[in-house]
């Protein structure tokens, strides 16, 4: 069966509807040939912030819109390679959200998801507390100070210590 090779649009028979141009294709015998929803998959999303190791992915390992057992179509009658492609993406998201659940596991069980010092604030009393408090604002006094400064020195380009 040759590739299909060109698109365009054409209207049912029945009702006069149209189809979208992305769902016909004409292969290099002439004959038109409806995309199948099986063949479609996910578009890769334009997000810089996306996780590499997805991105690879992604790129390598196409994802499809439907699996085969989401549509009505008789899976008896679909080629031995798409039904494996549909299983194998569809397995490794399951052990990929296996894996990353056993990871919180893992990380909770030793203490990992904590803050580096839980220990020490746990274990305050009271007095500690409010000590920590009134250190806490006199740091970001300082700190408010010190950016003020900052943008005075800025402005005019002189520095304060050369006064």
């Amino acid at each position: 069966m040759a590739e299909p090779t060109a698109m365009k649009e054409v209207e049912l028979q029945s009702g006069g509807d149209s189809i979208d141009a992305s769902e016909i294709k004409v292969n290099a015998d002439g004959e038109e040939i409806t995309v199948d929803e099986l063949d479609q998959v996910e578009e890769m999303p334009d997000n810089p912030d996306m996780d590499p190791m997805e991105y690879t992915v992604r790129k390598v390992l196409p994802i499809p819109k439907k699996y085969f057992w989401e549509t009505d179509r008789d899976p008896s009658q679909l080629p031995l390679r798409t039904k494996m492609w549909h299983r194998s993406v569809a397995v490794l998201g399951k052990m990929l959200y296996v894996a990353e659940y056993a990871g919180e596991v893992i990380a909770q069980v030793f203490g990992l998801n904590e803050s580096r010092y839980q220990y020490v604030m746990d274990n305050m009393t009271k007095e500690d507390w409010e000590k920590a408090q009134k250190v806490n604002e006199e740091r970001e006094k300082e700190w408010a100070d010190f950016r003020a400064q900052q943008e005075v020195e800025k402005e005019t380009g002189i520095k304060a210590n050369t006064l």
